[in-house]
């Protein structure tokens, strides 16, 4: 399966994305720090099997791999160009493409989840973006690029 959890992803999100320590999400969720740490430390095991799975499916190389930010950069081996895997919570990880990324009819549905989910993961800020996907896009490649 290409999803987390719900708890796990839960979890993981309030730990990176939220920036939330251990203790908090504990007691925000009315569960042990164990159960925690347990999460995290088998979500992130999974998270980066997901993006390794993708990867070997695409045919592609790992560049580079962020589980706290829910993300990995691959280069396919027969194209040679670049290909972002970002995980939106609750749907699993949606691919984007290093050229002909575009926002219109077709594809703004994508371009809006993964917009969310780099808000989300904390990658980009959404309150300067407005309604410019193509604008927020380029932006969530261009942090995944650094």
């Amino acid at each position: 399966m290409l999803r987390l959890p719900p708890r796990m992803e839960e979890v993981i999100l309030l730990v990176y994305g939220k920036g939330l320590r251990e203790v908090e999400v504990a007691e925000k969720l009315g569960i042990s720090k164990q159960a925690v740490s347990k999460a995290l430390k088998e979500g992130r095991g999974r998270l980066a099997q997901i993006f390794l799975s993708l990867a070997e499916t695409l045919n592609a190389d790992v560049i580079k791999v962020d589980i706290g930010k829910g993300y990995a950069v691959v280069r396919l081996r027969q194209l040679g160009m670049k290909a972002y895997l970002i995980y939106v919570p609750g749907k699993g990880v949606r691919t984007l493409f290093q050229q002909n990324v575009t926002c219109d009819e077709e594809n703004e549905a994508l371009c809006r989840e993964v917009i969310e989910a780099a808000i989300t993961w904390g990658l980009i800020r959404g309150d300067s973006l407005g309604n410019d996907y193509v604008k927020a896009i380029d932006k969530v490649i261009e942090e995944l690029e650094k």
